[in-house]
């Protein structure tokens, strides 16, 4: 399995048992959302990766995620603890590599809902 694949699977479940995170939605261009789309059309079954990795030439990740929250929570906060377990999977996983960014976005605050699980 292609590691960025399977890096992106890992955080896409992190980012998804955040507190105050109600779903965790595809991010990345156009084209890449099409060609997933276009995949779990054609028998893919397991959960696509939606957080995207990458990787400059240096080694250093950048990750872009964006989630839907619950109007529970301060948004700030959940967008915090989301870079956190952003973070805390990064750590386990690459040990010290060097974190460019990590870009949370907030595309949905769903009134009265509650966190994913």
């Amino acid at each position: 399995m292609d590691t960025e694949v399977e890096l992106s699977r890992l955080l896409t479940t992190a980012v998804a048992a955040t507190p105050g995170v109600t779903a965790v939605y595809a991010s990345g261009s156009p084209i890449r959302a099409v060609l997933r789309v276009a995949a779990e059309v054609f028998g893919r079954e397991d959960e696509p990766a939606k957080v995207t990795v990458a990787r400059e030439d240096d080694g250093a990740v950048v990750v872009g995620v964006t989630i839907g929250v619950t109007d529970g929570a301060p948004v700030p906060t959940t967008m915090r603890l989301v870079g956190d377990a952003v973070r805390a999977v990064l750590l386990e996983r690459d040990g010290a590599a060097t974190i460019t960014g990590i870009d949370v976005r907030v595309c949905r605050i769903e009134e009265g809902a509650t966190a994913a699980r």
